[in-house]
């Protein structure tokens, strides 16, 4: 996760005279509406059960009911003021060097490390295999996990960089190696690796809408070297269309004709959703890229979101919203890469897609200037302390949030975003514990010592339900009563809402269940 500063201009918003310039793709946005004409609410709970340990911004798949995570990181939100190019604000130590398997029926987790002797892995193979944001796609008919790019150490060089690799992950026998080695194959002889140019990407999304499709590499950048608040990594500005050859022994990748790079496709850490649609009397199965970061810097170094939507089909051509009309869906929330799940109504011919939590340009609260930082924790750390209430505001830094909406996109392709009642349930923690930091309050409130979720999460779907090709749940086939319908595992976890201080956040190890309930 990349630090945000942005700052968002809407007419109802009353800027106070010190917001930095706006910088992102569109001056105004779409207030959320009420979820009063929505045939659903959700429902978010914590489950009986946590990961072993707090993880983010990791790989997985689901293989007959048993979930398999790896790669990501282990601790929370990186630095985000660092200057210094020798100092790392990812540390090669807080690279998940474990893989996770777990049960959640019965509730069981097991884990195992890369390290592991009986893994037979080299460090090269260790290094792919943490690496951090990736791009990954399973291939649940052969089950396979291929897991593109990523960003991490080259232990061999001592240096970070974007990983330029595919690797393909034997599913079923890398979680037998997880939960008996004896008597199962080497980690080793569970992967498969390629290099590719094209695979050379972190903060994308790996999409395929089916077998006979392309693979897609949606989005994301090339960044080499330590992260430095000043530095931009090489954003493909594309939608690359690749075909992976694979018969279960050799790798091969077959790239097609690459796209030209566009200026507004500068996109990485978002949420790029399946998408069910009619198409005469036929459904489409097809993708949506919503918001994401960064905008251009302008002089002051001052970068913004994207908040115009994408469409892209299955074949990886794609069009972006006119953002010149100002009937235009311009994203206002849940605007960084979070857990997300989609529902399709045939009958009203209608997509929505449920965003939980994550970090936001905006949010609904009793409207204090979110842009003034008025509580200074330290020299190094700032924080905001909104009290809830219904005025929209707009935030210079984007802010951490348990709000969840749905992004709705109805026949005419017309898009609307509408805040849910039901939210993440409240999690006490301890205080932040920033350098120098004396609990403040704000508009008369207590510090809020509860965590935020969401951002770089995943939701998992339970199985068993009815789904289209793509996985978008079928809303009209559910009963007309509280259904269960997956978990949001894993993601970063930050006690304050608006926040630069590693201190205050953390890798999570919560599980929430998510409920839907029609109407």
């Amino acid at each position: 996760m990349f630090h945000i500063l942005l700052f968002l201009v809407f007419a109802s918003f009353n800027c106070f005279g010190e917001c930095p310039p706006c910088t992102n793709q569109t001056a105004n946005l779409t207030i959320p509406l009420s979820e009063g004409s929505l045939p659903y609410r959700v429902t978010l709970e914590q489950a009986d059960f946590m990961l072993p340990a707090g993880l983010h911004s990791f790989a997985y798949a689901v293989h007959e009911g048993e979930w398999l995570l790896l790669a990501g990181r282990t601790n929370g939100l990186h630095d985000v003021d660092n200057t210094d190019p020798n100092f790392n604000p990812f540390p090669p130590s807080m690279q998940n060097t474990l893989v996770f398997v777990i049960n959640p029926k019965t509730k069981a987790s097991y884990y195992r490390s890369l390290y592991d002797p009986s893994a037979h892995l080299s460090q090269a193979q260790i290094d792919l295999l943490s690496a951090s944001n990736t791009l990954f796609y399973y291939a649940a008919k052969k089950n396979t996990l291929y897991v593109a790019g990523g960003y991490g150490i080259d232990t061999a060089s001592g240096t970070m960089n974007t990983k330029s690799a595919l690797t393909a992950i034997d599913v079923p026998n890398l979680i037998r190696w997880v939960k008996n080695p004896s008597k199962s194959k080497s980690a080793a002889k569970c992967v498969r690796t390629i290099f590719h140019p094209l695979f050379q990407l972190a903060g994308g999304v790996m999409l395929q809408s089916n077998e006979h499709q392309p693979f897609l590499l949606a989005f994301g950048q090339n960044f080499g070297g330590n992260y430095l608040a000043s530095a931009n990594g090489t954003y493909s500005r594309q939608i690359r269309p690749v075909q992976i050859i694979d018969n279960g022994q050799s790798l091969i990748v077959q790239p097609y004709h690459q796209p030209d790079p566009l200026p507004t496709y500068r996109r990485r850490d978002l949420n790029v959703i399946p998408i069910v649609k009619k198409n005469g009397k036929s459904l489409t199965m097809a993708f949506t890229a919503l918001s994401g970061v960064f905008t251009p810097p302008d002089i002051n170094n001052t970068p913004g979101a994207w908040t115009i939507p994408i469409e892209i089909d299955p074949d990886g051509s794609s069009r972006m919203l006119d953002p010149n009309d100002p009937n235009t869906f311009a994203q206002a929330m849940n605007n960084y890469s979070c857990a997300n799940m989609g529902l399709y109504s045939i009958k009203k011919d209608r997509m929505y897609t449920l965003l939980f939590g994550g970090i936001s340009v905006s949010m609904f609260s009793d409207g204090s200037n979110c842009n003034m930082d008025p509580n200074p924790q330290c020299n190094t750390c700032t924080a905001w302390l909104p009290a809830k209430g219904n005025v929209f505001t707009v935030c210079c830094n984007l802010p951490f949030t348990n709000d969840v909406t749905t992004v709705e996109i109805d026949k005419h392709g017309i898009y609307r975003q509408y805040l849910m009642s039901g939210t993440f349930p409240i999690i006490n923690s301890f205080p932040p514990v920033c350098p120098g930091f004396t609990p403040l309050t704000c508009a008369g409130d207590p510090l809020q010592t509860i965590y935020y979720f969401g951002t770089n999460a995943a939701f998992i779907p339970t199985g068993g339900l009815p789904v289209f090709p793509n996985g978008v749940i079928s809303l009209d086939k559910l009963d007309k009563k509280p259904v269960f319908v997956g978990y949001i595992v894993g993601g970063i976890a930050s006690t304050i809402l608006d926040t630069n201080c590693t201190t205050d956040s953390q890798s999570s190890s919560y599980i929430f269940k998510v409920s839907i309930t029609p109407q």
